[in-house]
This record gives C-alpha cells, sequence and structure tokens, in this order.
C-alpha cells in the first residue's frame, strides 16, 4: 500500500518509506498557508516511527507536501511542469487543495535531516519549506 491517498508506485530511499496504516506511532497535523509557509515550519521524528501527516490546506490556491532530502525536493522540482503541473506519482507527496485534508504515512529510515516542502511555482523559492530532524 502506498504512503498517500490514491498513490500508485511507493518510494522508498535512504530517508524512509511509506508506512504501514497499522503501524501508525502518532498523528502530526500539518497547515499549509497561503504565507508560504506550513505550521508547524519544523518538528522532530525517531528512526523507525511511523508518522501520519494530517495535512489540511486553509489557504485559497493549491499547495504541496512533498517529504524527502534536498535531493528528493530538487527532483521534484524538476518534474514540475514548467505551466505547474503536479506529478503525482510518488508516495512521499500530496496536494491538496483550499480546504481539503489529506494524509500520508512515512516511516523514517535513519537520523538526518528530512524537509517538507511545496513545489507550486514560486512556493518553494518563496520559504514554503519545512525540516524534520529524525533522532
Amino acid at each position: 500500500m502506498g504512503g498517500m491517498d490514491g498513490m500508485d508506485g511507493p518510494v522508498s530511499s535512504r530517508f524512509g518509506q511509506p508506512g504501514d496504516p497499522t503501524s501508525v506511532d502518532r498523528t502530526v497535523d500539518v497547515g499549509l498557508l497561503d504565507s508560504l509557509a506550513f505550521d508547524p515550519s519544523s518538528m522532530h521524528a525517531e528512526t523507525g516511527e511511523t508518522i501520519r501527516f494530517r495535512v489540511t490546506n486553509t489557504g485559497e490556491v493549491d499547495h504541496e507536501f512533498v517529504l524527502g532530502d534536498e535531493a528528493t525536493q530538487g527532483a521534484h522540482a524538476a518534474q514540475m511542469g514548467s505551466d505547474g503541473s503536479m506529478h503525482m506519482d510518488e508516495s512521499n507527496l500530496l496536494t491538496v487543495e483550499p480546504g481539503e485534508t489529506r494524509s500520508l504515512l512515512w516511516t523514517f529510515a535513519e537520523p538526518g535531516t528530512v524537509l517538507y516542502g511545496c513545489h507550486v511555482p514560486g512556493h518553494y523559492a518563496g520559504g514554503m519549506v519545512g525540516s524534520i530532524m529524525v533522532m
């Protein structure tokens, strides 16, 4: 089963893999804000911990929640269409429309920093990125 609503093809990497819905350790609520910010802007996780991210777009424009290291964030940004279309083929991301709440399950594989970002054109460059310190 993939890590996000309605997505095919789970992604696995050194920063983790889609979580098992029967083994969720905790749920973290994340707000997507039109001020190009996440609430919260940072958090902590334990190696091996499975978190259900419950992501709500409180704004009036589409936003993304993309989990990954810097290389993953860069690769996703490159995959975005020049028209801002989002290629939804990864289990480490959500596209969340205004007023919508979606969930993503993720198990963190090793210590380090995992980023979460929004790659709607101009958002990531505008500072819409947060960090998870995995201990």
